[in-house]
């Protein structure tokens, strides 16, 4: 695994411009005491990505980032100058070195979205809009969200039926091209607080449905 301190010894060497641009991020140069910045959108929050040491918070309550979360956005804003948008879909058994997260995963990515949601398939589409997501027709209700402005992740409900005879089932992939910059546990980091944020807008007031 890449130390962040090395992901920020290469980014500080792009050009800003072209992080943002190709990333879709906004560059904030040294001003009054702070350091080089990225704004940085994450589903439906917004994140300031420090170039000095790596840290990060969430602009409105700034509530620090993760350090997981950090690495993530490092690794974003790094190869997403080099990498094209791909379409389609890829799951968690796609990113390299990630069985020993796999236990990681069940734990903290599909069993609190299946408890949460496999019973109630109407939250899950009011908490998906909550979050930014965008209605899919695929399996199940599936909802696509931006992760990043250019990395799209994908979740899909099976919900379990009134009888109780079929159990809910749930599944979380992302763009084709993370794999070539991510790893399974970066994998498992964006899928874990994507759930985070659909529990987190389950008691959001944005209720409204998109037409």
């Amino acid at each position: 695994m890449i130390a962040l301190q090395e992901l920020l010894s290469h980014l500080r060497v792009l050009d800003p411009k072209e992080v943002s641009r190709k990333c879709e991020v906004a560059y904030l140069p040294p001003k009054e005491g702070k350091g080089p910045r990225y704004l940085i959108n994450v589903l439906d929050l917004t994140y300031c990505f420090h170039l000095n040491d790596g840290t990060a918070e969430e602009v409105v309550r700034n509530e620090a980032a993760e350090r997981e979360l950090s690495v993530v956005m490092a690794k974003y804003l790094i190869n997403q100058v080099h990498v094209e948008f791909e379409k389609g879909w890829v799951g968690i058994e796609r990113f390299a070195n990630v069985q020993p997260y796999h236990g990681e995963y069940v734990r903290r990515v599909l069993r609190p979205l299946s408890e949460a949601f496999g019973s109630r398939s109407e939250l899950f589409v009011q908490s998906a809009f909550a979050t930014g997501g965008r209605r899919e027709r695929l399996g199940g209700i599936s909802f696509s969200f931006k992760f990043f402005p250019k990395l799209l992740a994908l979740v899909q409900l099976w919900p379990s039926d009134e009888s109780g005879l079929r159990r809910a089932e749930v599944s979380v992939k992302l763009s084709p091209h993370a794999v070539r910059y991510l790893d399974g546990k970066d994998a498992v980091t964006v899928s874990e607080f994507l759930v985070r944020r659909l529990l987190h807008n389950r008691t959001s007031r944005r209720r409204s449905v998109p037409p």
